[in-house]
C-alpha cells in the first residue's frame, strides 16, 4: 500500500469533497460516493462486523457519528446531564447514544407528543418547550445541550439551561439562519 504523504489525515485536512457532482483534489470528478462497488484505502472505510445487518448499521453512519461525535467530545457519560434539544431522527440517535454512554438523558421537544418514544429509547426525562415553565424549571441543570432541530431557534433560550462551562452543540442544519441568539 501506497504512503500518504504526510499520514493518512494529510487528505482531510485539505478540505471537504462533495460527492455530488464535485470535483477531487486531483481535479478528476468525484462521480457520487454511492457505488456498490470501490476500491479504497482502508484506512477511509469503516468495517461492518460480520452478523450486522447493513439496514442497521446505516444510520449509525450518519445520524451516528453525527451525534456521538459531539457526545464524546463534550465527555457525556455517568455524572454528566445531557439534553437532546428535538425527537427527528438525530434526536432519536442522540437520545440512545447519550443513554448508553450513562449520561442522565432529557429530551426537549416542542410538545409531549413523542414522549413515550423517547422515555423508550433511554431518555429519563421528557418536556415540552412550548410550556415557558420548561425554562424555569431547567435553568442552569445541564453539561451539554445537543441540539439536533433543523427549524430556526433562538439559542440564548436555550443557554439559560446550561451550566457554569456547558456546552449547546448544534447538529440541526436549519434550511435559514436561525434568529441571533438573545437571552429569555
Amino acid at each position: 500500500m501506497r504512503e500518504l504523504q504526510g499520514g493518512p489525515g494529510a487528505v482531510l485536512r485539505r478540505g471537504n469533497v462533495g460527492t455530488y457532482n464535485a470535483l477531487d483534489k486531483n481535479g478528476e470528478p468525484t462521480y457520487g460516493g454511492y457505488s456498490e462497488k470501490v476500491v479504497v484505502d482502508e484506512n477511509y472505510t469503516v468495517r461492518i462486523p460480520d452478523g450486522l445487518a447493513l439496514d442497521v448499521a446505516a444510520p449509525l453512519l450518519c445520524a451516528g457519528i453525527t451525534t456521538y461525535s459531539p457526545l464524546k467530545h463534550w465527555n457525556a457519560g455517568p455524572g454528566k446531564k445531557v439534553a437532546v434539544l428535538g425527537m427527528g431522527g438525530l434526536g432519536h440517535m442522540g437520545v440512545k447514544i447519550a443513554h448508553a454512554l450513562g449520561a442522565e438523558v432529557t429530551v426537549l421537544s416542542q410538545s409531549l407528543r413523542k414522549k413515550d418514544d423517547g422515555l423508550k429509547l433511554g431518555a429519563d426525562h421528557y418536556y415540552a418547550t412550548s410550556d415557558p415553565k420548561t425554562f424555569e424549571e431547567l435553568a442552569g441543570t445541564f453539561d451539554i445541550i445537543l441540539s439536533t432541530v433543523s427549524a430556526p431557534l433562538d439559542f440564548g433560550a436555550f443557554l439559560s439551561l446550561l451550566r457554569t462551562d456547558g456546552a449547546l452543540v448544534n447538529v440541526g442544519a436549519p434550511r435559514s439562519r436561525s434568529p441571533s441568539t438573545s437571552s429569555r
